[in-house]
């Protein structure tokens, strides 16, 4: 009985002020149609500030499938390009003149500070993606190719790895070159075999060559450093990224019709 008085006594000076503070507010809004009309003014700020801020947060969780809707479309766009690439001469062409086919994925696990990283996307064999399939980010810029597939994931490996090999040149030059990952900072791999004569600048654009896995033309990254090899025959190419591998989300994976004929002709070479 005691911790009951006590209780009260701890409580009744909060509740008698929130009592007053009813009755004063009751009062005042009931004082003057002017008084009425502020508070209700006051009331609708308060609500319309509440509901902008609860819009807002749906809006923001909608994002992911306004950001899926718009990779569909991104992924039919390059399909569309890929054939009028393939047929400049054309005036009407099918879809199935193209030799490359696009389709979007998102990216369930990364890693980059790794010595030899790989990242894994949310399709796989049901949805026709099979192993040494390019990777492109949704810019276009080369990020990676498909090296191990289930039926619902697949395993690729990043441009930043020491494995990861392809062809490069710059839209300068015609002369072509082999890119790699030699570790260290994710951001830059090197440009190799170049002979020393080669015109390389920095801030040149570095492109895909045609192989059974990457498009030609894809952006690789620009020229950071130019510099001889020490046999001072070749030339070694210090090439920034274009993509930002740290933030790989929404990727298009890449499948070239001709590539297992491709492979298959070149298997014994």
């Amino acid at each position: 009985m005691n911790k009951v008085l006590i209780l009260l006594k701890r409580v009744a000076v909060p509740v008698l002020f929130v009592l007053i503070e009813v009755l004063a507010i009751g009062y005042y809004t009931r004082a003057t149609s002017f008084t009425r009309a502020r508070l209700l003014t006051i009331s609708n700020r308060v609500t319309a500030n509440v509901e902008g801020a609860l819009r807002g947060v749906s809006d923001y969780f909608a994002l992911r499938e306004e950001n899926d809707v718009l990779m569909q479309r991104v992924a039919y766009l390059e399909n569309r390009l890929a054939v009028f690439e393939e047929n400049e001469e054309a005036v009407r062409v099918e879809e199935s003149s193209t030799p490359y086919y696009f389709t979007s994925a998102r990216v369930v696990k990364n890693s980059v500070f790794g010595q030899n990283n790989f990242f894994t996307i949310n399709k796989g064999l049901l949805d026709d993606v099979e192993g040494n399939m390019a990777i492109l980010s949704p810019e276009g810029y080369v990020v990676g190719y498909t090296i191990d597939c289930s039926e619902h994931f697949s395993v690729c490996i990043s441009v930043a790895n020491r494995d990861f090999t392809m062809g490069g040149k710059s839209t300068r030059s015609e002369y072509m070159g082999s890119i790699s990952w030699t570790g260290g900072d994710w951001r830059r791999i090197q440009l190799t075999d170049i002979p020393y004569y080669a015109n390389f600048a920095p801030g040149d654009t570095i492109v895909s060559t045609i192989s059974y896995r990457f498009p030609p033309g894809r952006i690789i990254g620009t020229v950071e450093k130019f510099e001889p090899s020490e046999d001072r025959m070749n030339s070694n190419v210090v090439v920034k990224l274009a993509a930002d591998l740290s933030k790989l989300d929404k990727v298009l994976v890449v499948r070239y019709m001709g590539g297992e004929e491709f492979e298959s002709l070149h298997s014994g070479y």
